[in-house]
């Protein structure tokens, strides 16, 4: 009986990291993708064509050279054709893309909130890079987005829909309330990023706001203190935003649980 029980502990391990291992590798292929929606959707560009190419010397960048992470590595960060240096973002927005996945399937297992949580996290990527390069999170992302969060949402809690809008709705309250408050301090998107978080994490956006505005301001201390930023430059909030975000949904009910405890 042990042994039974042994052979089907490991076959149970075995298929997880089969699974884990698909998860990790979908998320680096999105994150190429990504790669392509952070430089192409601000500029109002195509996102299929034309196809992946050099911005420098305008070759077609080849099958082979696309693949996430590797093709950096084998190229030594340079375009096959003319030397061109590529960024290291490439790879990076790849590789957290893809630990990210793997980070919501450790979480949520094989269930469809982690279809859910995987997308959001696509969507959380392309915002935070976007934000920082253009100042702006764009609609075509966190509306649609909050859209079918919503839905999702509706579909996995039928019970609790009721607290995903609500938890949308207050978030984005909140933000604007501070828009208001303070002109210039939090922008629209970040109100519709917002909005956005609350359907998909529910009550977590406590906790996701939190993390926000905590990592906001000892960060952006340190860029003071070190004289990176000025008291007059504008910091994007997205990447903030989303940091929280990730946070609250990989451990948001714990940190919850474990506040409530508190008291």
């Amino acid at each position: 009986m042990r042994i039974i029980e042994g052979a089907a502990t490991s076959n149970t391990a075995l298929t997880t990291g089969y699974i884990a291992a698909t998860v990790t590798l979908l998320g680096l292929v999105v994150g190429s993708f990504l790669n392509v929606v952070i430089y192409r959707l601000p500029r109002g560009e195509s996102l299929a064509r034309p196809g992946s190419h050099c911005p420098v010397c305008g070759n077609a960048v080849r099958w082979y050279d696309n693949v996430p992470v590797l093709s950096f590595i084998w190229l030594r960060g340079r375009c096959r054709d003319c030397g061109t240096g590529i960024s290291l973002r490439y790879p990076l927005v790849e590789a957290l893309t893809g630990g990210l996945f793997l980070g919501a399937f450790l979480v949520y297992g094989s269930q469809w909130r982690t279809l859910e949580i995987v997308v959001f996290f696509a969507a959380l990527v392309a915002v935070t890079f976007i934000d920082i390069d253009h100042r702006i999170i764009p609609d075509k992302i966190v509306l649609p987005g909050a859209a079918a969060g919503i839905v999702a949402s509706v579909l996995l809690a039928p019970e609790r829909w009721w607290h995903y809008v609500v938890a949308g709705l207050g978030a984005a309250g909140f933000l604007f309330a501070l828009g208001m408050l303070w002109p210039g301090g939090m922008g629209f998107g970040d109100v519709k990023l917002a909005l956005l978080m609350g359907v998909v994490l529910g009550a977590g956006v406590i906790v996701a706001l939190f993390v926000s505005f905590l990592a906001g301001g000892l960060i952006g201390g340190a860029l003071l203190i070190g004289g990176v930023k000025k008291r007059s430059d504008k910091i994007p909030f997205g990447p903030y935003l989303s940091l929280g975000a990730v946070v609250a949904a990989l451990s948001g009910e714990a940190i919850l649980d474990w506040y409530l405890r508190l008291f």
